[in-house]
């Protein structure tokens, strides 16, 4: 499966709604990849780039971010509750109503309000 992603996204393919949860996917370029409203719960993107990624709406509980490149990317609306980001690239991203809470690893001195998200009380 993660041949198939990683193929699509280079082909310039869509995977809007793809349900892919759980999925390896670590260290993978996922440049500029239309993962609109991708259910990504538990994904391991650690070290993946997906810079100018387009990650809206999707859903990543428990998603594994860390040292990703989001230099760019939508995350708009995202789903961030249980997500490791630690050390990842934020810059740039649009981050604006994303939903995190106290068990979501941010980057060190990232300031969540002030990139627009929104911390649940869950």
């Amino acid at each position: 499966m993660r041949a198939d992603v990683i193929a699509k996204i280079a082909d310039g393919q869509s995977l809007e709604q793809a349900q892919l949860a759980g999925i390896d996917l670590r260290g993978a370029d996922l440049h500029a990849a239309n993962l609109r409203k991708a259910n990504l719960t538990q994904a391991k993107l650690n070290g993946a780039n997906l810079q100018a990624a387009d990650l809206s709406q999707s859903n990543l509980h428990a998603a594994h971010l860390s040292q990703a490149n989001l230099t760019n990317a939508n995350l708009s609306g995202t789903n961030l509750i249980w997500a490791n980001l630690r050390g990842a690239n934020l810059s740039g991203a649009n981050l604006n109503k994303a939903i995190y809470n106290d068990t979501t690893i941010l980057p060190e001195h990232f300031e969540p309000e002030e990139a627009g998200m929104v911390r649940s009380i869950e």
